[in-house]
């Protein structure tokens, strides 16, 4: 019987490893076939591996900064396109200032600071994008109003944001 169970445990144990390495596998394809994309359609900009949040499994959060602006993207590949619908389907109502969107995949959202935050899917992936702008570091920022910094601020987040979903949405179909 404990020869039994043992067998057992170390089956589930084999299976649960070939999975793993399977998803982190997967999410090192992904991270290299968007980190080339992005590195080709943006010089200049810098790339970070990042870490999920403990007990997260299975996502892909990258950074990208150029001199004071930052970027995060996280990306979770879903066993299908169903799976990622159902993973949306309580967004609109559960964010109520979220803005739907065109254009970026299946379906998209946009909310937050200037609409900086966009939640999208395309097939089975679901990807968030957030950005960070450090107007007070831009060259000519002594020179600007306190009204005209936070205008730049929202502008740019806002900008970037949707330059870099709409990367990722082109990268997703990529080989």
């Amino acid at each position: 019987m404990k020869r039994h169970l043992f067998f057992g445990f170390a089956i589930l144990a084999f299976f649960t490893s070939l999975a793993i390495a399977q998803g982190d596998a997967e999410l090192e394809r992904l991270d290299e076939k968007f980190s080339r994309h992005l590195q080709n359609r943006l010089p200049g900009w810098k790339h970070e591996r990042g870490e999920p949040i403990q007990g997260s499994k299975n996502v892909l959060i990258q950074y990208w900064s150029y001199q004071n602006r930052r970027i995060k993207i996280a990306i979770t590949p879903l066993k299908s396109a169903e799976e990622a619908r159902d993973n949306m389907k309580d967004f609109p109502t559960n964010e109520r200032t979220a803005e739907e969107l065109k254009g970026f995949g299946d379906q998209a959202f946009a909310w937050g600071y200037a609409g900086s935050r966009i939640y999208f899917r395309k097939g089975r992936f679901v990807v968030f994008v957030s950005t960070y702008a450090e107007v007070d570091w831009d060259p000519d920022a002594k020179s600007l109003s306190r009204s005209d910094k936070a205008d730049r601020e929202r502008s740019e987040m806002r900008r970037l944001s949707r330059e870099f979903a709409q990367h990722m949405v082109s990268a997703i179909d990529l080989p």
